[in-house]
């Protein structure tokens, strides 16, 4: 009773283990089955000897003759074991019943073997998941197998070997209950599906400890096994073992972490996971130190607020008239905002033939009535070579400043390509548009009397220095488009 109530604590103990392997992250295994052991097969006291048995000899026949295994019933052994990793599987083997030393006689005594071992998985080299999963197993155990009840010297006769005891001294027997055991064996699962299978394991169990091989023994067995213990902490459906953050529920596309900002780097990986960012900016988004709506690294001047178009940097305004170099048609040199940012020309032989060339309403089309005068205005320049000309485009005061400086640039325009037909070096040309700033008939005016005012003036300059700060042409890239008809220009 003593003896069944061990074996059963021990039994109870290997069990009671598998409750905390359900809280782990770990894969576990679990498998119960059968063993038997064979005492015949083991071949001497030298260990060589032994382990040769599984190749040849007659040693070799009494290992693998049935007759010779002491064979317990089904629920005699029971196995529990957790994968360290793809290679390691650590494992608890207990084994009970009542077995028979066949190689002295001794007649079948309650038997208990439990302990430790560590598994070489095979099938890590090339796919931990797959169904063949062989390994070669140590283990170190306590085994209870009570020999207190043989008469020593005894005489194995398959080996003509007489064993005095347990003990190196010839003059005395020993008798032992308690023995210290080491195993060493190969075995294979068979998966069937991903949890459940079958396995099987061969070892040789020493007591070294005893000064004697007559309690060492073959043991083989076979379990109907079970593999549990993956979970999922954060019930996200993934797996912790596959979950990067097992802790926090996420998504299967970023391996179990969440991406709380959507900005599609999860969490683990964001440095900025409350606010989306580019990947390559490891998930923040790119600063504006200047507020200008630009981000600092496309911003030529990331701390001095701009427009996206000047690439985040203010436009300049060289000659500090409060113009901006890119709407001042003399950007080095302070001007007047009537004359687009350049100084008022100074006129300077200025003829009848230079001057009213004259527009149709809200046209950049110069009057036919104007054409001697373009004919006698390019003779004049081109016989004076020593001058330089601003085109200067204007409009009647009816309308808007802007349509209406836009206009005044086209019809400057004009003027230039009808001079430039007329054989006029280009380069002495240079025009302006002022729309209506020098417009003398009021916008009440009849369309009649604004006609004077609907003209281009060519003025002649002589001095180079305000002859440079012109730039070539303040003319606008797009056309002047036609007013509607209830909305009429000049």
């Amino acid at each position: 009773m003593k003896n069944l109530k061990l074996g059963i604590s021990a039994l109870a103990l290997t069990v009671a283990s598998t409750v905390f392997a359900q809280t782990t992250t770990n894969p576990w295994l679990i498998g119960v089955g059968a063993h038997g052991i064979n005492h015949v097969a083991v071949g001497g006291k030298s260990l060589g000897s032994t382990l040769g048995t599984a190749f040849g000899g007659d040693d070799a026949n009494r290992l693998y003759n049935i007759n010779n295994f002491t064979i317990t019933p089904p629920l005699s052994k029971l196995t529990v074991a957790r994968n360290i990793n793809k290679y390691l599987v650590l494992d608890w083997q207990t084994s009970v019943g009542n077995i028979d030393n066949k190689r002295i006689n001794m007649g079948k005594e309650f038997f208990l073997m439990t302990g430790l071992g560590l598994q070489f998985k095979f099938n890590g080299l090339w796919n931990e998941e797959s169904w063949f999963d062989p390994y070669l197993r140590v283990g170190a155990n306590y085994m209870r197998h009570d020999y207190s009840g043989v008469t020593f010297p005894v005489t194995d006769y398959y080996h003509n070997i007489t064993y005095p005891g347990f003990s190196d001294n010839q003059a005395f027997t020993q008798r032992r209950k308690d023995h210290f055991t080491v195993a060493g064996g190969l075995g294979s699962n068979f998966w069937i599906t991903k949890n459940f299978g079958l396995g099987i394991q061969g070892d040789y169990v020493a007591t070294p400890t005893d000064k004697s091989d007559v309690a060492n023994f073959w043991q083989a067995s076979a379990s109907i096994l079970f593999r549990f213990g993956q979970t999922d902490k954060d019930k996200d459906g993934i797996l912790d073992k596959d979950d990067r953050c097992p802790d926090t529920p996420g998504l299967a596309e970023f391996q179990g972490c969440p991406d709380t900002d959507g900005d599609g780097i999860p969490d683990i990986d964001d440095q900025c996971p409350d606010v989306a960012g580019p990947k390559e900016n490891n998930g923040c988004p790119w600063p504006d130190t200047d507020g200008d709506g630009v981000v600092d690294k496309d911003d030529a001047c990331p701390t001095v607020a701009g427009p996206a178009e000047n690439n985040g940097c203010p436009w300049p305004d060289t000659d500090g008239d409060g113009i901006l170099d890119k709407d001042d048609a003399c950007p080095t040199v302070p001007g007047l905002p009537e004359y687009n940012g350049c100084p008022k020309p100074t006129a300077v032989a200025v003829t009848e033939e230079f001057k009213d060339l004259l527009f149709d309403f809200n046209k950049a089309t110069i009057q036919p009535g104007s054409t001697h005068k373009l004919d006698k205005a390019a003779e004049i320049i081109k016989s004076a070579p020593a001058e330089n000309f601003v085109v200067v485009g204007m409009t009647d005061a009816k309308g808007s400043a802007a349509y209406n400086l836009n206009l005044s640039r086209q019809r400057a325009a004009a003027v230039v390509k009808a001079l430039e037909a007329r054989g006029v070096n280009p380069a002495q040309l240079k025009s302006i548009g002022i729309g209506s700033q020098e417009a003398t008939v009021p916008a009440t005016a009849s369309d009649a009397e604004r006609q004077v005012d609907r003209k281009v003036i060519v003025r002649a300059i002589s001095s180079g220095a305000e002859w440079n700060t012109y730039k070539k042409s303040d003319l606008p890239a797009a056309p002047v488009k036609k007013a509607a008809p209830t909305k009429k220009r000049k």
